[in-house]
């Protein structure tokens, strides 16, 4: 009896062990999207300070990309991986909750197959436009283009994203009649705007960067300024409807992580956010190093399901 004791007690110490070591070799951080977009970017700017976080023994985190079903088969490779904190997933909740609710025969939610680690930047939606629009407020646009009686054309980045669920809660919200002219990517939906092939859009504010003279922002649909755009109002500073949609940049998991490990890499993103470095890197993309903890970014998830799931299921029903 005492000799299974003693090798329970070492068996246990060694777990205990392994653990107050983690991480012992780099660690996956998967994208969902080929390289060059936003999460792509962002991830690679967090893998490449993290390591200098107090809780990462200096090992770093390496991106994989995984494009496919708009991040969604990334998001069901780290819901499948081992839990042990070395295959890690980073997208924002705007795009997780869209592209899982526009995809129900995938069957995926990430709210029971992912857990939230916590959140290093934010995607902030704006009200784009014609730089030499004469309206200079989003309050001043709308009351332009009901008085014209013509149906706006406008562009997003894709059919089902954050950006367009955005673009169709603020036309019907301002009874605006429109038409949605969906791109494959941001960049597609801002040469759209500048080309003249659409008379506005609601597009990701990081893509406005080297544009200004093209493109300006109206209003974004947070309750709060976007801290990479402070210039830019809230809908609900210029009285139109107060929406509440921001994309947080989360890193997940997969459920059933030792709580150890997920201590330790909730700190290193908190640790990475405070880093003069990454502040600098995410500016120069456009974005704001920003925080949100676990809990969260978990409520945020759960918060933009609610608000979409009407919308996905209008816009998905006009496509059938």
């Amino acid at each position: 009896m005492s000799k299974i004791l003693i090798a329970g007690t070492v068996l246990a110490a060694t777990a205990t062990a392994a653990l107050a070591d983690y991480p012992e070799r780099p660690v996956r951080l998967i994208v969902g999207f080929s390289a060059g977009g936003g999460t792509d970017t962002s991830a690679r700017g967090f893998g490449s300070f993290v390591a200098g976080a107090p809780t990462m023994n200096e090992m770093p985190m390496v991106v994989v990309n995984q494009p496919g079903g708009s991040g969604l088969q990334a998001a069901q490779t780290v819901a499948d991986a081992d839990a042990d904190g070395y295959t890690l997933y980073i997208i924002n909740n705007g795009t997780l909750s869209a592209t899982s609710l526009a995809t129900p025969e995938a069957e995926f939610d990430p709210r029971a197959r992912l857990e939230n680690l916590g959140c290093v930047t934010q995607l902030v939606t704006g009200l784009q436009v014609p730089a030499d629009h004469p309206a200079d407020s989003a309050s001043d646009w709308v009351e332009a283009v009901k008085a014209s009686g013509e149906t706006v054309r406008w562009s997003t980045s894709g059919a089902a994203t954050m950006h367009a669920i955005v673009g169709h809660l603020f036309m019907n919200a301002n009874e605006i009649d429109h038409q949605v002219v969906p791109f494959r990517g941001g960049s597609n939906a801002r040469n759209a705007l500048v080309a003249g092939d659409v008379t506005a859009s609601f597009n990701g504010n990081q893509l406005v960067d080297g544009f200004e003279a093209d493109i300006k922002v109206l209003g974004v649909p947070s309750l709060e300024r976007d801290p990479a755009n402070e210039d830019v109002p809230t809908f609900a500073e210029q009285g139109l409807d107060g929406l509440n949609v921001t994309g947080p940049m989360c890193v997940y998991g997969p459920v059933g992580l030792p709580e150890e490990v997920v201590t330790d890499i909730s700190a290193a993103i908190q640790a990475v956010t405070e880093m003069e470095g990454f502040g600098r890197f995410m500016g120069r993309s456009g974005l704001a190093a920003m925080h949100l903890t676990p809990e969260a970014g978990a409520e945020n998830l759960s918060r933009l399901y609610d608000t979409f799931a009407p919308v996905v299921a209008e816009v998905t029903a006009a496509q059938n």
